[in-house]
């Protein structure tokens, strides 16, 4: 049945991307980042949010801003990342020297 809610027409790719950038920018005051990824369910955009403790919810307010199951078509994740993991581990140049 999930398969079912998230197929349908969906935006292109850098639409998606380029519209949740602008929402997370409006509501969220940190560090954030915008990519798709893909698992067994296929691909999906994600909101990564660079938050103090990752593991406490997010405030009611960002929670209601942010609970869609899709974003513009697209089966649609927030990951919680403590301060410093996009530019470190997101955003990191690849090495192939390990």
């Amino acid at each position: 049945m999930a398969n079912r809610f998230f197929s349908g027409e969906k935006a292109s790719k850098e639409d998606a991307e380029r519209s949740l950038m602008q929402h997370a920018a409006g509501i969220f005051d940190g560090r954030f980042h915008v990519r798709f990824e893909s698992d067994d369910g296929g691909n999906h955009i994600v909101l990564i949010l660079e938050v103090e403790d990752p593991s406490v919810p997010l405030p009611d307010f960002l929670r209601d801003s942010l609970s869609e199951p899709k974003w513009d078509g697209w089966r649609y994740i927030i990951k919680k990342v403590p301060p410093g993991y996009i530019d470190a581990i997101i955003l990191c140049v690849k090495r192939d020297d390990y």
